[in-house]
């Protein structure tokens, strides 16, 4: 987004604010929140793998059978932080909780009649690389073009071009024929050892259906 920005306004613009602000105090505690009560925990799980060798990123069967077991539980966990998060009291706010300010902001907005019902974008149309980028809005003064830096180099697009620069990624189609040759199986099984247990039973199973 940074580049995209600068390489449409200009540098002089400052269309794009880098850095830590007094204003993103509550999103950073949140980034905090995130990593430490949602994230930590797998990033320990995927490192002792990877030490044990019992993960090998560039093993298809392996990448394939980490995110089929750990994606669910991931995203469980996320949806338990966001529950949390939206729950929480903040204190400058005279202890309103997340959802207890949008709702008054709502009734206030319908209040005085500029409520519209629209809750914003789906989430489709927000995932799109390029969502909120115009490109043929006016631009800025030219006296405030000038000192553009060129792109040096652009991020990898597709599955190959990802693995040629050395990000491992899963393909559709690998994570579709491995649930075709394991259907019976429980990627969702709780085995009280965080899910190592139900990931190497997966490979294994894998390996013996390849």
């Amino acid at each position: 987004m940074e580049r995209l920005l600068i390489q449409h306004w200009g540098v002089d613009h400052c269309a794009y604010l880098r850095g830590r602000s007094l204003h993103n105090v509550r999103i950073e505690r949140l980034w905090r929140d995130v990593r430490k009560d949602s994230l930590e925990s797998y990033r320990q799980i995927f490192t002792y793998l990877g030490n044990t060798g019992l993960l090998d990123m560039e093993n298809e069967i392996h990448r394939s059978c980490l995110f089929l077991v750990f994606q669910p539980r991931i995203q469980a966990s996320l949806d338990r932080t966001r529950d949390a998060w939206n729950h929480h009291k903040v204190r400058t706010a005279r202890n309103k909780t997340p959802i207890a300010m949008f709702e008054l902001s709502r009734e206030t907005a319908i209040r005085r009649g500029y409520w519209t019902g629209d809750m914003g974008d789906d989430l489709n149309t927000a995932a799109d690389p390029l969502y909120g980028y115009d490109g043929e809005a006016p631009l800025p003064p030219i006296t405030e073009q000038h000192g553009e830096p060129e792109i040096v180099s652009q991020e990898p697009v597709g599955i190959d071009a990802e693995r040629e620069a050395g990000i491992c990624v899963n393909d559709d189609d690998e994570l579709r024929e491995v649930q075709e040759l394991m259907p019976d199986f429980d990627f969702g099984r709780n085995d009280e050892n965080w899910g190592i247990d139900v990931y190497c039973e997966a490979v294994l199973l894998l390996k013996s259906r390849m």
